[in-house]
């Protein structure tokens, strides 16, 4: 049995100081005095808080409606672009609406795991909520398309945290085996806000005002912010706002956010602003790359606490966690972003029923999510998710390759089924693999990791699929119309492909899935590297308030660093 120094110096190591700890019916003041040596070591601080039932439920739904409304805000404007084209008349700027909200949710993400170490849970929690209501407030009230773009990027700063905290608290309340049921019911969450976005984007600009799509998020974001005010009491790290600002990794957090936003910026352009060959466009990735380098060397020589060690790469887990999300992001979105093409313009169904067609994608997703979560609760094994629903996502992703414009809506069905079936049994697997192999201390930043990785790929797969898609479907069409002028304006306003004879309006579908089709590979080759990935993801066992309570130091793996 260890000696009482030796457990405060474990809880140092969670960064939990034994003497700030005032959680729930735990003594404080001159009643922690008559604690004696034995009752501390036989009954070490437990890992995971969680609350008493109503604050455990109320808390929940604070946590669903951030993550329901971060996803929303992701992709609800979509279906809003035509209607604030025309009333702000500013065409030219209409991609920096998508590009503000991703840029600055996927920038800060990553730093919301240290500064929660800091500052504490709730207050950060607070912050990003805050953060995420006035870019809503003021994307909403915008009376320009500069103010809107503004209002984007500062409700992608909370955005980021939104989704970032979430997971963060729930390991902060949940011992592994019982979070995976509850990480599994947000993720399910988080991929039906991604489908039903645009069908609320589309009601809300057709029968009330665009403005809708940022105001839904303030009562419901009011509603989460007094839940969590309320109901959340996770520890608090001790110590002045001084002290406190002193522990912030500032050349760190200032290094990742140039280089994340100096990768995004060519990304989003190149193909449409600018070609990819374009000085800009190559300039700005090479100086991504470089600043990333710097930024390496930096977290893993300079600060004390960096944001993101970089030591905690050669954990085996982690590296093969963190490639197996990228490569999935990236097919994920590549799949999500393409099909109401496939439904709209070659199916030629509207916008809700195309919305209504990816229903089974989300079916998929939720229950593969949840009842993994459940098997990871009984079981307590995890390892074989990822691989597993990579495995399926190909299959799902290899059989989109059939779509035609006949395909029976059975077939769609069926093959969007899979495909979440396979997503949904990676999400809260995922994030188990990263934090079962890390010491409790590396909780946040890890887990908020899992996010931002997640996020940087969807980024890349928008932007490599996208530029295939677009050569494509240009070199196909200009294939099959040598002399017709004007062909690529179909590109643009699919409603155009009316003024054309049957017979083109056949070839000029012909060429849609033709560009689909290698969208689909894409996406197929992108999984075949997830999978590969995930199969070097091993079994950790689950820690547990259970499972530690027999001795006086949590168990640690070998290969925790």
């Amino acid at each position: 049995m260890a000696s009482e120094p030796d457990y405060k110096q474990e809880l140092d190591e969670q960064n939990i100081p034994a003497s700030t700890m005032q959680k729930g019916n735990a003594p404080s003041g001159e009643d922690q005095s008559s604690i004696s040596a034995s009752d501390v070591e036989s009954e070490p601080e437990p890992l995971y808080h969680k609350p008493p039932t109503r604050q455990f439920v109320l808390i929940m739904i604070a946590l669903s409606l951030c993550v329901f409304l971060a996803s929303l805000d992701q992709i609800i404007v979509s279906t809003s672009i035509p209607a604030i084209t025309l009333e702000f008349n500013a065409l030219g700027d209409i991609s920096w609406l998508g590009t503000a909200y991703m840029m600055t949710a996927t920038a800060f993400q990553p730093l919301y795991g240290k500064v929660s170490d800091v500052f504490g849970r709730k207050a950060t929690m607070l912050f990003a909520n805050v953060f995420f209501l006035i870019g809503s407030a003021i994307s909403g009230w915008a009376d320009s398309m500069t103010l809107l773009i503004v209002g984007r990027g500062v409700a992608g700063v909370g955005a980021g945290g939104l989704m970032a905290m979430v997971f963060i608290i729930l390991s902060d309340m949940l011992d592994m085996r019982e979070r995976g049921k509850y990480l599994g019911f947000i993720g399910a969450i988080f991929s039906f806000s991604s489908v039903v976005g645009p069908l609320l984007g589309g009601a809300f600009t057709d029968h009330l005002t665009w403005r809708w799509s940022f105001w839904i998020n303030l009562p419901f974001g009011a509603i989460s912010i007094l839940f969590i005010t309320f109901n959340l009491n996770l520890p608090t790290p001790k110590g002045t706002l001084i002290d406190k600002l002193k522990r912030i990794d500032y050349l760190g957090s200032l290094l990742l956010l140039t280089s994340v936003i100096m990768f995004l910026l060519p990304l989003s352009w190149g193909g449409g602003k600018y070609a990819w060959n374009s000085g800009i466009v190559i300039g700005l990735l090479c100086g991504g790359f470089l600043v990333a380098i710097i930024f390496v060397l930096a977290e893993w020589k300079i600060p004390k606490e960096p944001i993101l060690p970089i030591h905690l790469f050669k954990i085996r887990n982690l590296w093969a966690t963190y490639g197996s999300l990228f490569f999935s992001g990236m097919s994920f979105f590549g799949i999500l972003f393409y099909l109401p093409i496939y439904f709209q313009v070659v199916k030629e169904e509207t916008a809700t029923i195309g919305g209504l067609e990816t229903v089974p994608f989300v079916i998929g997703i939720v229950i593969t999510s949840i009842s993994s979560g459940i098997w990871v609760l009984k079981r307590g094994t995890f390892a074989f998710f990822p691989a597993l629903g990579n495995l399926l996502f190909v299959v799902g992703s290899a059989l989109c390759i059939i779509f035609e414009k006949d395909t029976k809506r059975v077939a769609t069905i069926f093959i969007l089924f899979i495909c979440g079936l396979g997503m949904g049994f990676t999400m809260q697997a995922s994030t188990l693999a990263v934090q079962v192999a890390v010491k409790p201390k590396y909780m946040a930043t890890v887990t908020s990791s899992v996010q931002f990785v997640r996020s940087l790929g969807q980024v890349f797969g928008i932007a490599v699929v996208g530029s295939v898609f677009n050569n494509k479907l240009e070199d196909t069409l200009l294939e099959k119309f040598p002399n017709e002028d004007g062909i690529l304006r179909v590109t643009q306003h699919h409603t155009a492909i009316n003024d054309y004879s049957p017979v083109q309006i056949t070839m000029i579908y012909d060429s849609f899935i033709n560009a689909l089709h290698y969208v689909f590979y894409c996406s197929v080759a992108f999984c075949i590297l997830a999978f590969i990935m995930s199969c070097f993801i091993q079994h950790k066992e689950l820690r547990t308030n259970a499972n530690q309570a027999g001795a006086a130091k949590p168990e640690m793996s070998v290969e925790m660093v």
